[in-house]
């Protein structure tokens, strides 16, 4: 039977009238009776098991935190179904031991920051990488030859970087363009006529002169921030070393002339490192640690923008302060950390060097 809005209407009013005349509309409403202790009272607590289960996990595993910085935290993943579900601290610095026999700090805990908190949002990211790409240039480059300019330069339209898309390409595809690029390189600088090539594109003589003809010197290695971390740095260094395998085919050389690639170092002065500090002590901030600032009596943050970009460590910072340090950051901008400081020399982006001299 179809029933109106109108007959619903009438026939809703009629029932409501009927259930008022019979009794109160709120009879049946009545007061609960106090109760102090609801686990006591209540029999039924499966519904803990939401909250309760949530944080479980069927294993953990430990590993090193690289998201784009040099921190290397030690951190630990808490995996539930083969997912991690969430990221912590592993509390082991302070157990950990030198060569020596001695004991770090259980003070550099808990080390971990923001960034390594929502790591595994990286991980499983819609925007990963999922499988290996190359730029449909240097791919179309390979291809055609690796074609050259008089002076060696490839031509421009094969080198469009930030404007060309990625290609797809399997394992083995990478691999492979991957050594004909660094056979290639490594054959057209060596010798004579390399050197000639280099000239020609603006380097200077002491530059090529320090190549010695070697191909293999010219091939620049540096992987991206992750890559530069303690313990990942020294694997681009000893791919570099490993080149002087390739300069024995390609000069003919014995193990004892043969030479490897070059480190390609923009870590000094790119970093939310003291751009100053490899100029003066010939270190890139390997000789000392920011828990050194704590016996700081004045510390003076030029360059770095410390909390926010070491943020691990930022409270070595905080502490030295609460000890009696002062602290006079120089920045272009009023920075987290100048936000912490006694004094903020706020300059002109690209004046730093006229500052400093005075």
């Amino acid at each position: 039977m179809e029933v109106t809005r109108r007959q619903f209407l009438k026939i809703s009013v009629a029932s409501l009238g009927g259930m008022m005349i019979s009794q109160p509309l709120l009879s049946e409403l009545k007061f609960m009776t106090r109760i102090d202790n609801p686990l006591d009272f209540y029999p039924e607590r499966n519904w803990e098991k939401i909250y309760r289960s949530q944080f479980k996990h069927d294993y953990t595993f430990h590993f090193l935190c690289a998201p784009n910085d040099t921190h290397n935290c030690l951190l630990k993943a808490y995996v539930k179904n083969d997912v991690i579900t969430r990221i912590g601290p592993s509390y082991g610095y302070g157990k950990a031991t030198d060569v020596y026999g001695n004991q770090a700090s259980s003070r550099w805990e808990p080390r971990l920051c923001n960034k390594g908190l929502v790591l595994n949002r990286r991980v499983y990211g819609p925007r990963r990488v999922k499988y290996p790409m190359m730029r449909e240039g240097f791919k179309k480059w390979v291809e055609a030859g690796f074609p050259r300019g008089s002076n060696g330069r490839p031509p421009q339209k094969y080198f469009q970087r930030g404007k060309e898309n990625f290609v797809r390409v399997s394992w083995d595809e990478a691999f492979m363009y991957a050594a004909k690029g660094l056979v290639n390189i490594a054959n057209t600088y060596a010798g004579g006529k390399g050197q000639r090539f280099l000239s020609a594109q603006g380097y200077d003589p002491s530059m090529v002169e320090m190549t010695k003809g070697a191909g293999t010197q010219v091939l620049k290695f540096r992987g991206g921030m992750p890559l530069l971390g303690a313990t990942r740095v020294f694997g681009m260094y000893r791919l570099a070393n490993s080149m002087a395998l390739l300069d024995t085919h390609v000069r003919g050389v014995g193990e004892k002339d043969a030479l490897g690639g070059r480190g390609w170092d923009n870590y000094s002065f790119h970093t939310d490192l003291p751009p100053g500090h490899p100029m003066v002590t010939g270190q890139q901030t390997v000789d000392f640690d920011l828990v050194d600032a704590e016996n700081a009596g004045l510390i003076i943050p030029w360059g770095m923008n410390w909390i926010s970009t070491k943020m691990p460590d930022s409270h070595w910072l905080t502490e030295a302060r609460s000890k009696g340090a002062k602290v006079i950051s120089i920045t272009v901008e009023y920075s987290s950390v100048a936000s912490k400081s006694d004094e903020a020399v706020i300059l002109r982006p690209g004046t730093d060097t006229a500052y400093a001299l005075g």
